[in-house]
């Protein structure tokens, strides 16, 4: 069976666990109802966007339809969740240097009001 009837399968298996009908699908993701329909068969190979769009309403880590459709392997996926840990800390760091820098800012703006 190649991945394009597996991932299929899974979100078949996925949405009707819910559960979701395919046009209750087609609402929550924005995906229309043919070409879920056209993924589940096996008839069509979803995009990386289609799978993002579908996992959330079904519950996926996009990471793990990432895999099941044999876009990344599973090593691929871990060593991502350890990149986006990474990023995911920068980030925070980032923010609250912003958050610093706005006060800061707001202080100088102050002074300067209350010169004048």
């Amino acid at each position: 069976m190649s991945s394009k009837q597996n991932i299929g399968k899974i979100i078949r298996n996925y949405r009707k666990k819910k559960p979701l009908t395919l046009n209750q699908l087609s609402d929550l993701s924005g995906v229309s109802v043919a070409h879920l329909s056209r993924v589940e068969m096996g008839q069509r190979v979803p995009s990386p966007r289609t799978l993002q769009s579908i996992a959330r309403p079904l519950g996926f880590d996009l990471n793990e339809l990432l895999v099941f459709a044999g876009y990344i392997s599973p090593e691929t996926s871990a060593s991502s969740e350890e990149q986006r840990n990474k990023l995911r800390a920068e980030l925070i760091m980032l923010l609250e240097r912003m958050e610093t820098d706005s006060k800061q800012t707001k202080g100088i703006v102050d002074r300067l009001v209350m010169q004048r």
